[in-house]
């Protein structure tokens, strides 16, 4: 998967909690995708884990990089032993405080390729390697040969090739070096360069870890107009698990925005880690009404996943109506995969805002486990509440296994667009998989719209149409 320059890595950096952290993040920014949220959940996961999975890999490597020495890594010095790195030269590292035993040392090929190639050949050289494991050892072996000014045709170099999924660690880590090395003309460079704000930020952090005032004046002295400054999300990243406080007061000075949204992500995970009472306390102490709301969300939603007997009994007392509808569904979806019964039992004492998305939550795991059950349940819950967006959930998760009466709640929803929505895509899957059966349920089932019922023949002309074109 090739994407347009790092605007992956800026998704899943945006996005990596996934179905946990959504909510609070379209409650604090401005970001417009958050439409999309029902379809994004799977999607989000998926590549928010493999990403992050990759990172936490290159860290590890990089921390036993750094306390490490060979042979191989004597050799790698010996193009830049007049100098001194731009790595070293950040760290103050003494020689002899590596760890001669370490096991992620470059191998003989990845050494090979930083010592006998100049740093923009290897870099490219590197890129090719197929092993994630091996590229991101030679990228630190990499790094540590350069010098400030080589960066930049490095890094160039580098996205020449296209930013992949696979390779968005190894761009992190140059970027962190970099700003290690020269934050001012990594910035420079980016802001000139790059598509998105993922590259800034990157470079922001690494700088706010060893700089935070020098920093913070780089970012509040390049920033013009009433919007959020966008280097500061950066900062507040690079900050928080150092003085949490310090990055929630510049968190509090952004105005409503995607910035806000971003650094709300960043800092909310340094703030669960002392536990949820605290983080609620925080939370508490934030003024801005919106900002508040999405920090509850996000802590709220983390908690269904830790606690849910606990975050279900809060959610009553939240004291943010918007919030615990927002996570109502999560809430009720954890508390479902441990005890389904006391599940249902709870969603039924809630206000009707508050049930409907908590049988939302309840009928996304009912329904995987027993559709026939589930259907049951829900069809004991009509005219208690408004269920369009249990059936559709319903529906998604019943299809698979019992298509006809995933089909037969699709009519009961009472969104006219959302319900043609389902009708076609529930009706297209049944087609493919058994037509038969499902062109006799449409026939059979009257009010169907005649968009709907032409179904069956869009497919077979489309399927005529695709074998025209193979031949």
């Amino acid at each position: 998967m090739k994407v347009a320059e790092e605007d992956y890595g800026y998704l899943v950096g945006m996005l990596g909690g996934g179905e946990n952290n959504w909510h609070g993040f379209c409650e604090a920014s401005r970001f417009t995708w958050c439409n999309f949220y029902p379809l994004m959940k799977p999607i989000v996961l998926i590549l928010g884990t493999a990403w992050l999975l990759t990172l936490g890999a290159a860290f590890l490597i990089g921390q036993g990089a750094r306390n490490s020495e060979s042979q191989e890594n004597a050799q790698l010095e010996q193009r830049s032993s007049s100098r001194p790195s731009s790595s070293s030269r950040s760290r103050h590292r003494t020689k002899g405080s590596r760890d001669s035993h370490s096991k992620v040392l470059p191998t003989s090929q990845t050494a090979r390729i930083v010592r006998v190639n100049s740093p923009r050949q290897a870099v490219t050289q590197l890129a090719q390697l197929n092993d994630p494991v091996e590229r991101a050892k030679g990228f630190l072996a990499l790094i540590e040969t350069l010098e400030a000014d080589e960066f930049l045709d490095v890094i160039a170099d580098f996205r020449a090739l296209g930013i992949t999924e696979q390779r968005m660690s190894e761009y992190g880590m140059l970027l962190h070096a970099w700003a290690k090395a020269d934050p001012e003309s990594a910035l420079d460079y980016a802001i000139k360069n790059t598509g998105t704000p993922f590259a800034r930020q990157a470079i922001m952090a690494s700088w706010s870890t060893d700089d935070p005032e020098a920093a913070i004046a780089f970012a509040r002295a390049n920033h013009e107009g009433e919007g959020a400054n966008p280097l500061l999300v950066g900062i507040i990243r690079g900050i928080a698990p150092s003085d949490l406080s310090r990055a929630s007061d510049l968190l509090q000075d952004l105005p409503y925005s995607r910035e806000r949204g971003d650094a709300l992500q960043s800092i909310l995970p340094f703030v669960m880690e002392n536990g949820s009472d605290v983080a609620l306390t925080w939370a508490a102490g934030i003024a801005d009404p919106q900002l508040k709301s999405g920090a509850l969300t996000y802590i709220m939603s983390d908690l269904a996943g830790s606690e849910p007997l606990r975050a279900a009994e809060l959610l009553i007392t939240l004291g943010d109506n918007n919030a615990a509808v927002r996570v109502a569904d999560d809430v009720a979806g954890s508390l479902a995969r441990v005890d389904l019964e006391g599940a249902k039992n709870w969603s039924a004492s809630l206000d009707d805002d508050l049930r409907a998305e908590a049988v939302e939550g309840i009928i996304g795991h009912y329904a995987s486990q027993d559709p026939v059950a589930a259907s049951e349940w829900l069809g004991s819950l009509a005219g208690t509440t408004n269920l369009d967006s249990a059936i559709r959930q319903f529906a998604w998760r019943s299809q698979g296994s019992q298509p006809e009466l995933s089909a037969d709640w699709i009519g009961q929803i009472q969104n006219p667009e959302r319900r043609n929505e389902m009708y076609n895509s529930v009706l297209s899957r049944w087609l493919r998989s058994d037509p038969i059966s499902a062109e006799q349920w449409i026939q059979a089932t009257p009010d169907l719209p005649e968009g709907v019922r032409e179904l069956p023949n869009r497919l077979r002309r489309n399927t005529t149409g695709e074998d025209r074109r193979s031949n």
